[in-house]
């Protein structure tokens, strides 16, 4: 469902990726994990075609550089930090179902799914980190694409937000769903992934399956800096 080849990323003279390649079947639920400024967010923003790379990478058999467009309809993603200008929460799915070609009704159902019903008029501006994250789940959401990259998805979830989400996310597994999630969270990672995938210094080093290492991860999350 989503390959990377040799994918090669320089940002400011920096190599930020350094010929990954990697294979996600259709269904799996893959973790991306490592220190920060490993290259983790990088990948994700290869998938979805945000950056100049080098080497090739697809989805669903579409080439996200020669065919955006068709690749970008598979894909529901969730930023580490969203941004949603001055629009209201039910406004800014309103107005990604347009693009999408999705009804815009989905929309409320999907506010309650992720705990914003009652928040669906307010400015987006005034919700705190975690409702925006929420908000950012519920974009990712509409029209039920078959791919989802989470890019540190619960980073600034509170305990109940947390535990929505992962029913949320163990839901879309068991749907059949492929799921692609940067995490520092040991018992995110080895409860809603299949396998690892350790990213270090833009190289992906090694996998394992999501429980076969739980001191790897925190091990590999501790150092700073970086994309």
């Amino acid at each position: 469902m989503i390959r990377g080849n040799e994918l090669g990323l320089v940002l400011d003279d920096r190599v930020v990726l350094d010929g990954v390649t990697f294979a996600i079947e259709r269904g799996e639920s893959v973790a991306l994990v490592g220190p920060n400024g490993s290259g983790k967010t990088s990948i994700l923003r290869c998938l979805l075609g945000l950056v100049p790379f080098g080497g090739s990478a697809t989805i669903g058999g579409h080439d996200v550089v020669r065919e955006p467009i068709a690749a970008r309809r598979l894909v529901g993603y969730v930023p580490q930090k969203a941004a949603f200008g001055d629009a209201s929460a039910h406004e800014a799915l309103a107005f990604v179902a347009r693009l999408r070609g999705v009804d815009p009704a989905c929309g409320r159902a999907l506010l309650a799914e992720v705990g914003l019903a009652a928040h669906a008029a307010e400015r987006v501006r005034t919700f705190s980190g975690g409702m925006q994250q929420r908000l950012a789940l519920a974009v990712a959401l509409l029209g039920d694409p078959p791919v989802l990259l989470l890019d540190e998805p619960s980073a600034s979830l509170d305990a109940e937000g947390q535990e929505r989400l992962h029913r949320i996310v163990a839901r879309l597994r068991e749907d059949g769903r492929t799921l692609v999630m940067a995490s520092h969270r040991r018992e995110e990672v080895e409860s809603l992934t299949d396998r690892m995938l350790h990213v270090d210094r833009g190289r992906i080093v090694h996998g394992d399956a999501a429980g076969q290492t739980r001191g790897r991860i925190v091990a590999l999350g501790t150092r700073g800096g970086g994309r």
